[in-house]
């Protein structure tokens, strides 16, 4: 059985327990931890702590927290716990995301309305792959620095930084499809691009939630 999982499975089943604004405190925590780390494996153990602390506090007849302060600060405190990610492991966030849900499911949904188009795989493309996904990394991590305690409260700015990222993927695909987009290296009709890219966004997840199985960490909580 994969650690991930079963650390996973059991804090969303122990949460349960508690009260409901116990239930909603710790969300906010891990919601904001979970946007300025990506550190997944640190958060579920994060996450462990924080059931166990409620659940405490809930038989003594108090809440997680107190004020909200106290959820900030407790935040705050074990960020720094969380593992500082390389930018390999940006990558592990970024592609299976993109191939499954961006080019997999994007292009299944648009195969009934344009099923004869047919994806180019060209130079000044995966040029735009490299600049979109280096843009990805910084700007989600800017937009995760900026936004405050509670996530909740701060939306706005959160789909502000969201909106300049797609500005800038369009505006670099523009700009690269005109310099070098009639270097074509492969053609691909939607449909069969579309199931390629499902299966590796798929494989890429399965390596990804097996890198995280094997996490040092979870195997000793586990």
């Amino acid at each position: 059985m994969n650690n991930y999982f079963t650390l996973r499975r059991a804090n969303r089943l122990r949460v349960k327990l508690l009260n409901s604004k116990s239930q909603e405190q710790i969300r906010e925590v891990i919601r904001y931890l979970r946007r300025t780390s990506w550190d997944e494996c640190g958060v579920e153990l994060i996450y462990s702590d924080l059931i166990d602390m409620a659940v405490q506090a809930n038989e003594n007849g108090q809440e997680l927290f107190n004020v909200i302060e106290d959820a900030k600060t407790f935040a705050e405190e074990v960020k720094p716990s969380l593992k500082t990610l390389r930018t390999g492991d940006y990558f592990w966030f970024v592609a299976p995301l993109y191939f499954f849900f961006g080019w997999g499911i994007e292009s299944l949904l648009l195969y009934p309305v344009v099923p004869d188009w047919v994806f180019e795989l060209s130079l000044g493309y995966l040029m735009q792959l490299v600049v979109c996904i280096t843009a990805f990394c910084w700007l989600f991590r800017k937009m995760m620095e900026q936004a405050g305690f509670p996530p909740s409260e701060h939306r706005l700015k959160y789909c502000g930084w969201l909106v300049l990222y797609i500005a800038v993927l369009y505006a670099t695909g523009a700009f690269f499809t005109r310099i070098a987009g009639a270097f074509v290296l492969l053609r691909l009709p939607i449909l069969p691009y579309a199931l390629f890219s499902l299966l590796l966004g798929a494989g890429l997840y399965g390596i990804k939630f097996w890198r995280y199985g094997k996490d040092e960490r979870l195997r000793e909580r586990i």
